[in-house]
């Protein structure tokens, strides 16, 4: 099943197109059929989850189509919800001979089915049936704009974030302590001595592998204020003296680098806080990693962060350091979903009156090239600590996420994501594995709009 495009699903025994019911951006509304009207509520993409397995995502809600309550009784209704990871959002695409698809649903093994009524609902096989069959055919319209151009060096980035300074330099950090910088946002050049170099004295009593700590930084989060850069990293700890060269999970430890200067010299401003993986005795549930700092509409300063293990939560940060607030030692839990969502970025932003904290995060696996099957889901909040909530009403809490990027013909696995403000508005920033280049790595872009309703979609 090709990516790429958008494509049109018909029923062969009514003729009728799939659509959403009333066009309804609601989670949990219903499948229908209808005269072909070329809208978006009539419009899916395909987004592979391998081993031919695909979630199908509709065009105008980016919900994904399910089934009510993952029943896999005969008869259950198929619905549009949050793409949370569950099996009932999983669907193969079996060609059969006369060039038509049935759509089979991996979780209950029935396959989707138009009834006499109307009513779209999974049924087992019913061979012959053209209530069953499906016509799939490709639109000339992308599922996503292409990422803006870019070149030189130093864009096989991971986990981008960038920030533009006073003069109009923008400035590239990845995972891997990588920093690249560029002009015009087409051409970009590595930087050599904006790294971390040498350790932090502190980094080695952290991490067992190298006498002296490590290098391989992992996530920046960049903030300016009060003339200064602020970059808040990871080291994800690898190893202890009595499981040495094992992955301990969650252990990992988030810290603060200062400078008067994007590209450094960096001086040391401590550690923000730690996780302690498996290791015996270990009481944080949290995973120390993918720090992200914003400032709220008063003032205040917050970081996100988090993974796998226990989602993604804010803390509140000390203005005057940088650091965590001592008065304040709470973490407020605002994302959750079984199937993996990690890398989470805050962007506040006023729109219609109101200012919205938009959550960005990638959910899935990252970082297997070809394979890759992160993308980015976005939620907003009135409130810097939530509720979260998404496009369709479901709390980001309950593995709520309204799909903004993902997967696209040779654009795979688009995650990683920060949002930068540029004088023409802001630019959605991320990775993604270039289908045309074996899955190498590379820095996307693409500018960030906002509907009436308040909602960002990518151009």
């Amino acid at each position: 099943m090709q990516t790429e495009y958008q494509i049109k699903i018909v029923n062969v025994a009514s003729g009728k197109v799939l659509t959403i019911a009333g066009s309804s951006q609601q989670a949990g509304a219903e499948l229908a059929t209808g005269d072909d009207d070329a809208s978006g509520a009539q419009r899916w993409h395909a987004m592979p989850m391998r081993s031919g397995r695909y979630v199908i995502e509709n065009m105008l809600t980016h919900q994904v189509i399910g089934i009510a309550s993952a029943s896999t009784a005969d008869g259950a209704g198929a619905l549009q919800w949050a793409d949370n990871g569950t099996a009932d959002h999983l669907w193969q695409f079996y060609r059969l001979s006369d060039g038509n698809y049935v759509l089979k649903n991996v979780n209950s093994g029935l396959y989707l089915h138009e009834s006499a009524s109307g009513a779209i609902i999974q049924t087992a096989r019913a061979t012959g049936s053209d209530a069953q069959k499906w016509t799939v055919t490709a639109t000339s319209t992308r599922a996503y704009p292409l990422p803006m151009a870019v070149d030189g060096a130093g864009i096989d980035v991971h986990d981008p974030d960038m920030i533009r300074d006073a003069a109009g330099t923008y400035w590239l950090y990845g995972t891997h302590n990588t920093l690249a910088k560029s002009t015009d946002l087409v051409t970009f050049t590595k930087v050599a001595n904006g790294i971390m170099n040498p350790d932090f004295d502190w980094w080695a009593s952290k991490n067992t592998t190298g006498g002296g700590g490590r290098t391989d930084l992992w996530a920046p989060g960049m903030l300016y204020a009060n003339g200064t850069y602020y970059q808040y990293y990871s080291i994800p700890i690898y190893g202890t003296p009595s499981q040495p060269g094992t992955n301990q999970g969650a252990e990992a430890v988030i810290a603060l680098a200062t400078s008067a200067n994007p590209d450094g010299p960096w001086t040391d401003a401590g550690e923000i806080i730690a996780s302690c993986g498996n290791r015996a005795g270990c009481t944080t549930g949290y995973n120390a990693i993918d720090p992200a700092p914003f400032i709220d509409g008063e003032g205040k300063w917050w970081l996100t962060f988090g993974s796998w293990e226990d989602g993604i939560h804010v803390l509140q940060l000390d203005p005057a350091t940088g650091l965590r607030l001592s008065s304040n030692p709470a973490l407020y839990d605002i994302a959750r979903r079984g199937a993996g969502e990690e890398g989470p970025f805050i962007y506040p932003r006023m729109v219609g009156g109101t200012r919205y904290y938009y959550y960005f995060a990638p959910i899935n696996e990252c970082c297997q090239g070809l394979n890759s099957l992160y993308r980015i889901i976005v939620g907003r909040s009135t409130s810097p600590t939530g509720p979260f909530l998404d496009r369709g009403g479901i709390d980001l809490m309950d593995g709520g996420g309204t799909i903004l990027l993902g997967t696209h013909g040779d654009i795979i696995g688009p995650g990683g994501q920060s949002v930068t403000d540029t004088p023409d508005g802001p630019l959605l920033v991320y990775h993604y594995y270039d289908g045309k280049q074996n899955g190498w790595p590379q820095l996307g872009l693409n500018r960030l709009v906002f509907d009436a309703d308040g909602w960002p979609r990518v151009e």
